[in-house]
């Protein structure tokens, strides 16, 4: 029996094109593609449509072999996932062109230049850059000032977290997952832990849930301010960049007040939380008044501020249609119109009681998806106001048991602050036997080489914080 709002879908392997199209067809969004391994083999396939989750299933052939028709040529939101699948994966095979370079080994030194004439040149960009702990690289080609084409390379340091995670306990498993993205933890460590939860059918108490909610919306205000602050920084507003900077530190600090930890780590767990954050809520509170008080100021000055603006509006701009064609999440979607958030479209946890409001823009410039962080910090301010005040007038458990020796599949997620986060877990006899892990970042590193039609060298700072992404998701 399937979880709540996940739905399978069997089908025979010459099918799995043709249902797919149907679904497309009818409007449904690709999260994943990946070879599940249990309660079968199967190519599965997952997509989000009308707020359920329907995983389309192939059974695997004799020895567990996959064999199909290529799918990221006709869907370009499949593109990465099957490159990744099928290098990483050698019981999957799929026809490929022969002259295409490994897309999961990628060779830093490798200079592919499409576009020739007077004055063309490739500017390999990374994968080591300074101030960059992570790595990744694109490849530029300009004549000087414009850039006609971009490539995006990612999975330089790949960690194989998924595959770590197998034969552990879910209790185990919750702290490599919260290590995925560090900037995420809290929604990685909640997904994983929603996705458990699904999988032996038991439920987190409502108190775990408020103060789930609580730590995932403080994260999405640090990285917001963060990617802010790396915008004023990029135009010399350094007012402005140390401005947001310290808003940032007040959240790491309120953070590590709850939890220990400035990451918020080590305290979501499947079945609820660890232990109960303490603090003095009327102090959290008064906290959060202030903090929303300096950040519609710094907000004003920030958008008043015509040489920051200017350098964001028409910067990096993405059509809708390009947005639903890659089946964009996060607040890179939201900057084009595309209203998917799943807090939204699939309730989990205290949000079925927050009341969220979406906030979306439809220029789809670096300057829609700076207005959607902006939008999105109050949001977060508001739906914390909510939970701390339901957090003062109630008490209760913060932790229920997990069934010893439980096994079971299912989908969780959250809406991480880069987008929709969701992990697949199969549990057998109390232990993690796989884990699929679909990043919001790696789905929409894919539409960085769209982002520059019109744009200049000098753009490229500006548009890459305006993504918001972190190179870890690939890197799993």
């Amino acid at each position: 029996m399937n979880p709540e709002r996940e739905v399978t879908r069997a089908v025979e392997m010459s099918e799995f094109r043709t249902t797919l199209g149907e679904r497309r067809e009818a409007g449904a969004r690709f999260i994943t593609l990946f070879r599940a391994a249990s309660p079968e083999p199967a190519l599965t396939a997952v997509l989000a449509l009308r707020g359920d989750l329907i995983l389309v299933q192939a059974l695997a052939g004799a020895g567990g072999r996959i064999a199909y028709e290529e799918l990221g040529d006709w869907w370009p939101a499949m593109a990465w996932a099957e490159r990744e699948l099928i290098e990483r994966d050698a019981r999957v095979v799929c026809e490929q062109p022969a002259n295409r370079r490994p897309f999961t080994r990628p060779d830093p030194d490798l200079i592919e230049p499409s576009l020739s004439g007077l004055d063309v040149f490739t500017i390999p960009f990374g994968p080591v850059r300074s101030g960059i702990f992570e790595a990744i690289q694109f490849q530029i080609e300009t004549g000087g000032e414009d850039v006609p084409r971009l490539q995006t390379r990612p999975f330089f340091k790949h960690r194989g977290i998924e595959r770590r995670m197998r034969g552990l306990t879910p209790q185990a498993g919750v702290a490599l997952a919260e290590r995925v993205a560090g900037i995420a933890s809290c929604a990685y460590a909640s997904a994983f832990s929603h996705a458990v939860e699904r999988a032996l059918g038991i439920e987190a108490p409502a108190q775990a849930q408020r103060w789930r909610a609580v730590l995932c919306e403080l994260e999405r205000m640090a990285c917001h301010l963060d990617v802010i602050a790396k915008e004023a920084e990029t135009t010399a507003l350094y007012v402005g960049q140390a401005r947001f900077q310290l808003l940032k530190e007040t959240v790491q600090r309120m953070r590590a007040a709850l939890t220990g930890s400035r990451f918020g780590r080590g305290t979501i767990v499947p079945g609820g939380l660890r232990q109960s954050p303490a603090t003095d809520m009327d102090a959290a509170a008064a906290e959060l008044h202030r903090l929303e008080h300096e950040l519609r100021r710094d907000q004003r000055l920030f958008l008043g501020t015509s040489s920051m603006t200017d350098r964001l509006i028409g910067t990096g701009r993405l059509e809708r249609s390009r947005i639903e064609e890659y089946c964009a999440v996060g607040p890179l979607a939201r900057g084009s119109g595309v209203s998917v958030d799943a807090r939204h479209e699939r309730p989990y946890g205290a949000y079925h009681h927050l009341g969220l409001r979406i906030v979306t823009q439809a220029a789809g410039d670096a300057m829609a998806r700076i207005s959607v962080r902006f939008g999105e910090l109050l949001e977060s301010l508001r739906l914390l106001r909510q939970a701390t005040e339901q957090l003062q007038r109630r008490e209760g458990a913060v932790s229920v048991p997990l069934p010893k020796r439980g096994s079971g599949t299912a989908c969780g997620w959250a809406e991480a602050p880069q987008g929709e986060l969701v992990i697949w877990v199969a549990l057998r006899d109390g232990l993690i036997d796989q884990v699929h892990i679909a990043s919001p970042s790696l789905r929409n590193w894919a539409l960085f080489d769209h982002a520059f039609p019109k744009d200049v060298l000098t753009d490229f700072a500006f548009i890459e914080h305006s993504f918001g992404l972190t190179p870890a998701g690939a890197d799993r």
